[in-house]
């Protein structure tokens, strides 16, 4: 009998934000107890830090490359969202095989296998910003009509879906997608308290209006309504034969930090951790990164007030989870139900005196928590992951784990299988400009990233220094010149290979 998969997917955490990946102050129970459970890794890496070409790659089982997402705004291509090829008869003729006409998703693989798919929260495979006249489902612009929300067409493979825009106060709004509608019809008298606009442009100058307690209470806030959403779908479906395939994306901890006051009272006196410090810095870094950490600086007090708030937004997040895994419980399910608690990307949040995130490689905005709680047939994984692994892997996982073949153009692989032995994931940060593209391998050891505008390189040790702050390429030694040089022939080896291009966006002539 096949077993249910629900995927609970952050935005912007980082790894050491839980109990379970060693912050002594974090409160995340929930999360905690579901890493006791199953697999907690240790080195999962996300192959961009930035939304969108990150969930491309946990979507698809592909690498930058492969999908072509290298930057928020592109979408991830397929033809049935308003352009369905009715010609494939031609196609087949033209190439001698069928034609790619999308690049399948997991919910569109696995709805393909019998499950019942649903999509609750964020999942932005679609521009936000988007003009109108694109008519993507996950636009602002879409959602300001009306009857959007009668729109019931199944979305990247998800047949059920109601979907979150935005972060901080925004999801409020009346065009943030589902919730926003669900709060002006509920809740009315909130919209007085809270402010669903514009995005606040966080990387010039200073964050401070990003950075407040907000007075939307917490049982209403995005984080629980997730919850009441995940838990009613399970109730409509006790009684289904099919499995389920659930993605629950949460909003937070994303800039703008306002989680509820509610919450955010209890932690205006959290302690800090020690920071990764500019005066610890040994040799120089490439002129892209020094530009960021200057760029991307902030003051203590509004570091230290944001990392405060986002304790609290994850403390928030923590309580939803916990309600989702109370009701599979109550339903006799959670033993049948492979889970995973992971996030796209992380954040600067205080390292360096930074905030936020920047398409460029650091570690911090690069690893990230991945839990995987298995159903109970699976009884063979370990409690600790410390091998790498990419967000390409995820889905070739689940499927070998569900008995299910891995397509051959996959590049992900499935990390309990042979082809992990040597995994070394890739990072692309072609950015949507010109300058600064720089690309990364990790492996057991080694963060190194080259720089193909400027020739430079860095080279980190992460047994030695997890915080990055010496860059080993800098003044190399001869051992670390021969690394530099191994693992620069692997990344092009391997970036290379990515660049599939049969998912391109093709025309019949």
């Amino acid at each position: 009998m096949k077993k249910n998969i629900v995927i609970l997917h952050t935005d912007q955490q980082r790894f050491d934000s839980l109990g379970c990946n060693g912050n002594p102050d974090a409160r995340t129970p929930n999360i905690d107890a579901l890493a006791k459970d199953g697999c907690n890794f240790s080195r999962h890496i996300s192959t961009n830090p930035a939304c969108m070409p990150s969930r491309a790659s946990l979507m698809t089982g592909l690498y930058v490359p492969g999908h072509g997402v290298s930057s928020n705004g592109i979408p991830l291509w397929r033809r049935d969202n308003g352009c369905l090829d009715s010609n494939n008869a031609i196609s087949k003729r033209l190439f001698g095989v069928s034609v790619y006409d999308k690049i399948p998703t997991m919910a569109d693989i696995f709805s393909d296998n019998g499950y019942s798919t649903a999509l609750f929260g964020k999942i932005h495979l679609e521009p936000h910003l988007a003009d109108p006249s694109y008519h993507f489902y996950e636009s602002y612009s879409s959602w300001k009509e009306e009857e959007i929300i009668n729109d019931d067409a199944p979305y990247y493979g998800f047949q059920t879906r109601k979907i979150i825009l935005g972060h901080g106060e925004q999801p409020c709004g009346f065009n943030r997608g589902h919730y926003g509608r669900w709060l002006k019809d509920n809740h009315p008298d909130i919209l007085e308290k809270v402010y669903p606009g514009e995005d606040i442009n966080t990387k010039e100058g200073s964050i401070k209006n990003d950075i407040y307690l907000s007075k939307l209470p917490s049982e209403l806030h995005n984080s629980m309504w997730l919850a009441e959403e995940a838990c009613q779908y399970f109730d409509e479906k006790k009684d289904a034969n099919e499995p389920i395939f659930m993605f629950v994306g949460y909003p937070d901890p994303h800039h703008p930090f306002t989680p509820p006051e509610d919450i955010g009272v209890d932690f205006l006196e959290s302690p800090l951790p020690e920071f990764a410090k500019k005066s610890d810095l040994v040799g120089s870094k490439p002129q892209a990164v020094n530009e960021t950490i200057n760029n991307f600086s902030a003051s203590k007090e509004d570091i230290g007030q944001a990392y405060r708030h986002t304790a609290a937004s994850n403390h928030l997040i923590d309580k939803s989870v916990g309600k989702i895994i109370e009701k599979l419980k109550a339903l006799g399910i959670y033993d049948d139900t492979t889970i995973i608690f992971t996030s796209d990307h992380g954040d600067f949040l205080g390292d360096l005196d930074m905030i936020c995130k920047y398409d460029m490689a650091f570690n911090n905005l690069l690893q990230l928590p991945f839990i995987l709680k298995p159903a109970s047939s699976i009884t063979d994984l370990p409690c600790q992951y410390s091998k790498p692994m990419s967000n390409a892997d995820v889905l070739p996982t689940l499927l070998a784990m569900n008995q299910i073949d891995i397509p051959s153009y996959m590049q992900g692989v499935d990390i309990f299988g042979t082809d992990a032995v040597n995994n070394t994931p890739m990072v692309t940060c072609y950015t949507a400009r010109e300058a600064n593209r720089n690309l990364s391998l990790y492996t057991d050891i080694y963060r190194y990233t080259y720089y193909i505008d400027t020739g430079e390189e860095e080279l980190y040790d992460h047994v030695n220094d997890i915080k990055e702050l010496h860059n080993l390429a800098d003044k190399p030694s001869i051992e670390a010149m021969a690394t530099c040089k191994n693992l620069k022939d692997q990344l092009f080896k391997k970036h290379i290979t990515c660049d599939l291009g049969i998912f391109n966006h093709y025309g019949l002539w």
